[in-house]
């Protein structure tokens, strides 16, 4: 992309404040913005000796009239750039053309921050149904199941008293997706992070016990599975009925060498 057709995007109200963050904006056209000023008086002028394209004042009152929604300012070489959202504000950023190697890695850092953004949501909401919900039970914890049934482990990190907690509900800079406390005579009780990063279980009225969520991999979730004492006696069960058909003269012995086979492939 030239400068002629850089310039265009900013008269044209193609770039929004905001795509600075989301990176779009290196996806896109394969340049970035790097804030290096900001001030609440005009400094256009004092910023650079280049020329400015679109140099218009904003009316009084500060707001942006609906023909020009995202208000630049742009230096003829499309080297810098004055962004304005209302009467008193400058933001200048200088304009930095990327390579596509660049382009390529960004792209793939934004597709995995979105990946993990989906299973953090998928934990928040699994816990939130099954932990703060439901409360489930803390001898649940190391038992497998939400290994086995959700691909979610949690990993203890403190047990102790409220008091000498790092992490509990209604303290501290955290957002919780349940802020409140058991009351007198409430058994066990969980809340987690919005982040999907800490559990904290209360156990009783003051014994507390912090974890670390961890999301599991196929692998992992498959070796959980293969030591679930619940899913052999399963398998066990399934076997015993097979050889009772068998023996009966249900199915024939070819038809029993198969599901046997399929019911210890599941097992593994």
């Amino acid at each position: 992309m030239n400068n002629d057709q850089i310039i265009k995007l900013f008269l044209n109200g193609e770039v929004s404040f905001s795509d600075i963050e989301k990176q779009t904006i290196e996806i896109k056209y394969g340049f970035k913005l790097v804030q290096f000023s900001k001030s609440r008086f005009d400094t256009r002028l004092s910023q650079t000796s280049k020329d400015w394209i679109l140099n218009k004042e904003l009316g009084w009152g500060g707001s942006l009239s609906d023909d020009f929604p995202n208000r630049w300012d742009i230096t003829s070489d499309a080297s810098i750039v004055c962004y304005r959202n209302n009467f008193v504000e400058y933001t200048f950023l200088e304009l930095v053309k990327i390579s596509m190697d660049e382009q390529f890695e960004i792209e793939k850092q934004i597709t995995i921050n979105e990946a993990e953004k989906v299973i953090t949501n998928n934990i928040v909401n699994t816990l939130t149904k099954v932990l703060v919900q439901e409360m489930m039970p803390f001898s649940k914890v190391s038992s497998g199941y939400l290994e086995t049934n959700y691909g979610i482990h949690l990993k203890q990190t403190q047990i102790g008293m409220h008091m000498n907690m790092r992490y509990k509900p209604r303290y501290g800079n955290i957002n919780w997706v349940a802020n409140q406390v058991l009351c007198w005579g409430s058994n066990t009780g969980w809340d987690i992070t919005t982040d999907g990063k800490i559990a904290c279980c209360r156990i009783n009225y003051d014994d507390y016990v912090n974890f670390e969520i961890e999301a599991l991999t196929q692998d992992q979730i498959k070796e959980y599975k293969k030591n679930d004492p619940n899913k052999a006696d399963d398998s066990f069960k399934k076997l015993q009925v097979l050889k009772k058909m068998l023996d009966a003269g249900l199915i024939s012995f070819q038809e029993y060498a198969i599901k046997k086979e399929e019911i210890l492939k599941s097992y593994n």
